[in-house]
């Protein structure tokens, strides 16, 4: 599983959280429209995993599935069961197709830290509304988001130096304040949010590094003379490729 797919994962599992929360906090008039704005909020993330990961994203769908036709009607303790068997769910999932090494490099955590704050810029946006009012729903989406992201960044920082860990720190810290307790408008948090976003892509995996490590390599094999190191090339039967002048 590519760290992209992950993170699209991590998401999903964190915003199924939020909705059995906003259950147990608020119930719905009708499960069937609980059901509903759930499903269209995690739809588009579940074809972006198959875009990317079909056999994750069949997994995924099965689990997602399961899920819903397991909610209670009105049974908060059944709820709780259902959520924490989705939640295990996901875990075979990852663990299935992720080594333990890739869940402890930064690069991983990078991506996935990343992907939650663009979902919370979204939600956030959702949540606050110009006039000042706060949907309830979004908002509790938004602040379960943020507390995952702030996972995210101390599972990268790990390995971070000392500098880049001060720094992004001090960036989530400043963030969670505007979410939880000043609640910033949306643009104002645009703002904070782009700071760890900058500071994470010092551990992305970059494409650029691979095609240059590539091409060093090639540039490595070859002769300093201009040949490539396995010599020479020969004509046809043996001969110079580039015969003597008369």
């Amino acid at each position: 599983m590519k760290a992209d797919t992950f993170a699209r994962l991590v998401v999903l599992e964190t915003l199924i959280d939020a909705e059995i929360g906003h259950f147990l906090e608020e119930r719905p008039t009708t499960m069937e429209a609980f059901r509903e704005s759930l499903v269209s909020r995690v739809s588009d993330l579940v074809d972006e995993i198959d875009a990317l990961d079909a056999v994750a994203a069949a997994r995924t769908y099965d689990a997602v599935v399961d899920f819903l036709s397991e909610l209670p009607e009105d049974d908060e303790e059944e709820m709780i069961a259902v959520a924490i068997r989705f939640r295990r769910a996901a875990d075979r999932i990852v663990e299935r197709a992720m080594h333990e090494r890739e869940l402890k490099d930064p690069s991983t955590w990078a991506v996935v830290l990343d992907r939650l704050l663009d979902e919370l810029a979204d939600e956030y946006h959702t949540a606050i509304k110009p006039s000042g009012e706060i949907r309830a729903r979004e908002y509790l989406r938004a602040q379960l988001l943020l507390a995952r992201a702030r996972e995210a960044a101390d599972r990268m920082l790990w390995e971070a130096d000392e500098e880049v860990n001060t720094e992004l720190r001090s960036e989530m810290d400043r963030l969670t304040f505007a979410v939880r307790h000043q609640r910033l408008k949306p643009q104002a948090v645009d703002v904070l949010i782009r700071a760890p976003q900058r500071t994470a892509t010092r551990y992305r995996p970059s494409t650029l590094t691979r095609i240059g490590a590539f091409v060093l390599g090639q540039v490595l094999r070859r002769d300093p003379s201009g040949r490539p190191k396995d010599g020479p090339r020969s004509g046809p039967r043996g001969t110079d490729a580039h015969p003597a002048k008369s």
